[in-house]
């Protein structure tokens, strides 16, 4: 009953494993691609920024020109600058009365150009021109 034999068994060694080396080499891999990855996260992120900031600006000039459409052709005239609410943006409109202006093909006609300007990211503008006639 205690006559059981005790097998010893060895490992041997084998190539099934990885080097420390071997691990070095494929974390330094992980970690290039995971930093680039990271970078194009930031960039994605400032880009977003940028586009929501044009966005806003355009947004704003269209806004701007359609009240000015709406008025009566003799009360549009030039005007601002006017900040917004936050103070990021800054809208001004000029008015050129076609009839006044020399060369001009268009009689009876008013120009009118509203820029919005902003300094998130430097000095940047956004512009829209419209032309309005004198219905008569």
């Amino acid at each position: 009953m205690f006559n059981k034999k005790v097998i010893k068994r060895t490992k041997q060694m084998t190539n099934e494993g990885f080097t420390l080396v071997e691990v070095m080499i494929g974390m330094a891999i992980f970690l290039i691609g995971f930093l680039a990855v990271g970078s194009m996260q930031i960039a994605a992120i400032n880009g977003n920024a940028g586009a929501r900031e044009a966005t806003e600006a355009a947004t704003r000039a269209t806004s701007q020109l359609e009240a000015l459409i709406a008025l009566p052709y003799d009360s549009i005239v030039s005007g601002g600058p006017v900040t917004d609410e936050t103070g990021a943006y800054r809208v001004s409109w000029e008015v050129v009365d076609g009839t006044a202006a020399l060369n001009t093909t268009l009689p009876d006609t008013k120009t009118i150009t509203v820029t919005v300007t902003w300094l998130q990211r430097g000095t940047q503008s956004f512009e829209v021109t419209y032309m309005k006639t004198d219905n008569l």
